[in-house]
């Protein structure tokens, strides 16, 4: 498999190099999107922290986007992002889309992709985005770790809650259901034939632990969506992934006759969106399973609603509420069992404005709810303004 995606890889960069020669003009578009925002509530701030020690509340964050089309049905796509937390021009995306007959809804993409799971992608975008915050299952670090082999259930507790704790360093590092912010080195075809979507492909890491570039993990996961919408108002899928996730360097702490691809990271989808004159509804429910070394198999469910209703006059009022929760380990303290990290509920209520065609303005507050066991329910509130511009 690992041959299959660095041969697709090579083969989509010969042809692009090989389309540039023969066709001197490219047409080619540079745009953008500046995020401006004030916020308060610094600890529901470092709630909302990615992998990369950004968020969705910073005080600003450039994006910017190359799209080229290089030769009939070759096209590349880059998308780099430029915020306080690193200092400089980071590419989030590049890849190449090779659409092989024009009049068919079927594409292949190669390089740093997408995910090609779930519906958020095409929402994460604050000009797309109905609120400023973005889904726990899309962001939120559990405390499982990539990076560590918890001794026993006692270990993995001791961090519970913790997860986002150690998103800017540490010595435990833990994983989100699907990182939204660091998108994976594969290929994959995309389409559709009506009323069906389709996505398949494989990637060089998971959706909890991409490796778009030196590879730590052995074996690549393969994913995909399948989906059904009849109309442009009503749309359905599940999607799913499945592969290794355990560092090459966990092999010599496994018991003996054991492989790091013997350790697999599952996960289930399923997704919703209904679309009507005056507002529109999406959720996604998800399950997920890590096998790991010594803790047997951590499953985390959750999923979250967003509902968007326009008031008039380009203006509009959102919500959306979500939760997740993990399955039981037994510890010392907790024979009877206990979750391995603390569940958690987010909700987010914001109102809107398209100020001009190329401008949006959003006022929201987030709450975020920590139920940790043995002690108080822990909140943590954000009020935010933000501004998203297109250029």
């Amino acid at each position: 498999m690992k041959s299959i995606v660095r041969n697709a890889m090579v083969a989509g960069s010969l042809s692009l190099l090989l389309a540039t020669s023969a066709n001197a003009e490219i047409d080619m578009r540079v745009r953008g999107l500046l995020d401006l925002g004030v916020t308060t509530g610094s600890q529901s701030i470092d709630r909302n922290l990615t992998t990369f020690g950004d968020t969705n509340f910073d005080p600003y964050r450039l994006r910017l986007f190359l799209d080229a089309a290089v030769a009939d049905g070759l096209d590349i796509y880059v998308q780099t992002l430029l915020d306080e937390n690193f200092m400089g021009l980071r590419a989030d995306g590049a890849y190449l889309m090779w659409t092989p007959w024009n009049q068919r809804d079927l594409h292949l993409e190669a390089g740093k992709i997408p995910w090609p799971i779930g519906t958020w992608a095409p929402r994460k975008y604050s000009d797309k985005n109905p609120l400023i915050g973005e889904p726990l299952m899309y962001q939120h670090h559990t405390s499982n770790p990539w990076n560590v082999i918890p001794v026993d259930a006692d270990d993995l507790v001791r961090r519970a809650g913790l997860g986002q704790s150690v998103v800017q360093g540490g010595d435990w590092v833990g994983m989100p259901v699907v990182d939204d912010r660091w998108w994976d080195a594969g290929v994959v075809a995309i389409g559709s034939t009506r009323p069906l979507e389709f996505a398949l492909g494989v990637t060089q890491g998971s959706p909890g632990w991409p490796e778009p570039g030196h590879e730590d993990t052995p074996g690549q996961s393969v994913l995909g969506r399948l989906g059904y919408a009849p109309s442009p108002a009503f749309r359905v899928g599940v999607s799913g992934s499945h592969g290794p996730w355990i560092p090459r360097y966990f092999a010599s702490a496994l018991p003996a006759g054991g492989k790091v691809t013997d350790y697999m990271e599952s996960l289930a989808m399923a997704d919703l969106e209904l679309l009507g004159s005056r507002g529109e509804l999406h959720a996604e429910a998800f399950v997920k399973d890590w096998e790991t070394v010594n803790t047997g198999t951590l499953r985390t469910s959750g999923g979250y609603l967003e509902a968007r209703v326009g008031i008039g006059a380009g203006a509009w009022l959102a919500m959306r509420g979500e939760s997740m929760r993990f399955s039981d380990v037994v510890t010392t303290a907790d024979p009877g069992g206990r979750p391995w990290d603390d569940p958690r509920e987010r909700y987010e209520l914001g109102v809107g404005v398209r100020a001009t065609r190329e401008v949006r303005l959003k006022l929201s507050v987030q709450r975020d709810v920590l139920h940790r066991l043995h002690e108080p329910i822990e909140q943590a509130d954000v009020l935010a303004l933000s501004s998203s511009i297109r250029f």
